[in-house]
């Protein structure tokens, strides 16, 4: 089953968000659901999520900015400046109230436009969000360290071999590396614009942006924690910050590492669609 095959009868479509032509695509029909892909993603790494919460939700997939198709912006790639334009989309698509799906990065700004803007969120799911650490304290980790030097590699000379690498090291089983999704991203990130893009993603300083337990007490969305059992985050982390929130849970999905929703979709799906419309995990 090909990409676009799991997203079939979908909408694909480009509004003006903040300035930038933002890529997304719509299926299905009911209460809205944002889906926010993680750092260097694009929209179809929820291909295989978007068709089965379409049964019960409008499902929107968007290209954050600077990744995908979405045009970049100038200047820093803070959390700030990526959650603004979430905002922004959510304002071209006329989305005044949504449900959130947030993965690794998209995590991360979804997160802090819920701190900033809750009256925009019916509820949030996190995917092993980005943001719990500082970078610091999340490279002395070998295991992060290594992942972050395959995703520079195939950011900055993305041939097939480098952005192979780099997305078996989001998978706990890394000979399952889809062939379509691969050569989607490679196709995505041979522009030298986007890797200009990926390289000032990693150059933001986003310390003053972190998700501390401080600030997470402050979120008052209620919220559902997925966490890879081989995840980047550390149980400890994840669980630190899960506590500090006022309405959130925490389930950690078997045989998944960085993307469950790609390697244990029918799980992930049924987590997200269970929460979100039942407020169970």
């Amino acid at each position: 089953m090909s990409l676009w095959t799991q997203m079939l009868g979908g909408e694909v479509g480009f509004v003006m968000a903040g300035g930038l032509r933002t890529r997304y695509v719509r299926l299905g029909q009911g209460v809205p659901l944002l889906l926010l892909h993680g750092r260097g993603g694009h929209l179809e790494t929820f291909a295989r999520n978007i068709g089965p919460l379409s049964a019960h939700f409008t499902v929107y997939a968007v290209d954050l900015a600077g990744h995908g198709l979405t045009a970049p912006f100038d200047g820093d790639y803070t959390i700030e400046r990526l959650a603004a334009h979430v905002a922004d989309t959510m304002d071209a698509l006329d989305l005044t109230r949504t449900h959130v799906v947030g993965q690794s990065l998209g995590g991360w700004a979804a997160a802090w436009l819920a701190l900033n803007r809750p009256e925009r969120f019916n509820r949030l799911v996190l995917i092993e969000p980005a943001g719990l650490q500082a970078e610091a304290e999340r490279l002395a980790d070998p295991k992060i360290a290594q992942a972050y030097k395959a995703g520079g590699e195939a950011f900055d000379k993305p041939t097939l071999e480098a952005v192979r690498k780099r997305l078996s090291g989001l998978l706990a089983d890394p000979d399952s590396v889809d062939p379509e999704i691969l050569a989607t991203r490679l196709a995505l990130y041979q522009p030298d614009a986007a890797r200009a893009v990926h390289l000032k993603v990693r150059q933001a300083d986003n310390g003053p942006f972190l998700l501390t337990p401080e600030r997470l007490s402050g979120l008052s969305v209620p919220t559902l924690f997925i966490r890879g059992e081989g995840g980047n985050t550390a149980a400890g982390i994840m669980a630190q910050a899960v506590a500090a929130c006022p309405d959130a849970r925490l389930v950690t999905v078997e045989g998944a590492r960085q993307w469950p929703q790609y390697e244990q979709a029918d799980r992930t799906n049924e987590l997200i669609g269970d929460f979100l419309k039942n407020g169970r995990e």
